[in-house]
């Protein structure tokens, strides 16, 4: 999901995995075989494309908001309102804090703002990738569909994002409780106390109920879109019934994780033991009754077409909480 690390530069939730766990592409190819298990005609083919090649398009797409060099413009550097360019990394391997306004290509945290800001904004960044293939062809079509199927595979990851327990069964409408903010510095063994994006989400088992859940997640965002283009007077009613009930905040609301403190870390460690089957749901009325008093309520609405989402939290305030035992940033 982020492209990591200076050995090979790695991909977080890795691109490529293996018979034991999966990453983007076993996602992107498994929910592109059951679209074609679905919708495909007689010939095997839906739209004139075979299964193989609009799985490895979906793919090669996708693969790309991963990619490890890159140049264009940062806007908003460091929440200043000023844009700058850059040459060298790409936008993955961005701080959340030099480049606040990419993180949403990957469904995390820009740290200046609310988190059910960030979920808004999230949300609708895949809404609008999903509108622009909708209005394009060939490979820029499958470009905004990846970049939207990847940011939707990305929301189940818990490097990510945390969602209720329920994504460990398999339910890709289990709701957001927090998102997370990426810095690099781990990358190389550095410390900074503000990256709580943990690499040891990187590689789900294969079965694991989140990867289960991506897969279904990216096949029902596939079979909207293509039906979509059949009836496109329903296009983006059809698109939005599909999509918004997977991406719903909790009823606590949504936190920014902005602190890898104790609290954190111990969230972080039973989530990965729920991942790897390892324990059962953990019971927490104590955070329950924390977040219920600190955090927004309301479901998720996306930000009407001209209109800016609110204004962010002042410089600094950002590292005020973090976990899941904070407030929401505000």
């Amino acid at each position: 999901m982020r492209t990591l690390g200076c050995q090979g530069l790695e991909d977080s939730l890795k691109q490529h995995g293996d018979t034991r766990w999966s990453g983007h592409r076993e996602i992107s190819h498994a929910a592109a075989d059951r679209l074609f298990d679905e919708l495909a005609g007689p010939d095997g083919r839906i739209r004139g494309i075979t299964r193989s090649a609009y799985a490895e398009a979906l793919d090669k797409a996708q693969a790309h908001q991963d990619r490890p060099l890159g140049a264009g413009l940062i806007r908003n550097f460091a929440n200043s309102g000023l844009s700058f360019p850059y040459v060298g990394p790409g936008p993955t391997m961005h701080s959340a804090y030099a480049n606040p306004e990419v993180q949403r290509q990957h469904f995390m945290a820009d740290p200046y703002r609310r988190g059910g800001d960030n979920l808004r904004t999230n949300v609708d960044y895949i809404h609008a990738e999903v509108a622009a293939a909708r209005t394009a062809s060939g490979d820029d079509r499958f470009a905004h569909l990846g970049a939207a199927a990847h940011a939707l595979q990305d929301s189940y990851s818990g490097a990510h994002a945390w969602r209720e327990d329920s994504v460990y069964d398999g339910d890709p409408a289990a709701r957001v409780q927090s998102l997370h903010v990426f810095t690099p510095a781990h990358a190389v063994g550095i410390d900074d106390g503000r990256n709580t994006h943990s690499d040891a989400f990187d590689e789900p088992p294969a079965q694991s109920g989140s990867t289960r859940a991506a897969v279904e997640a990216t096949y029902r965002l596939l079979s909207a879109f293509e039906r979509g283009l059949d009836r496109p007077e329903q296009a983006e009613q059809l698109m939005q019934a599909t999509l918004d009930p997977m991406l719903q905040p909790s009823p606590t609301g949504v936190i920014v994780n902005v602190t890898p403190n104790r609290e954190w870390e111990a969230e972080r460690d039973r989530r990965l033991a729920l991942e790897h089957g390892a324990a059962t749901p953990i019971p927490t009325d104590e955070l329950t009754r924390l977040k219920a008093v600190l955090a927004d309520h309301g479901p998720v609405s996306r930000t009407p077409p001209g209109q800016a989402p609110s204004a962010g939290v002042p410089k600094g305030r950002a590292q005020a909480r973090s976990g899941q035992v904070g407030p929401e940033l505000q």
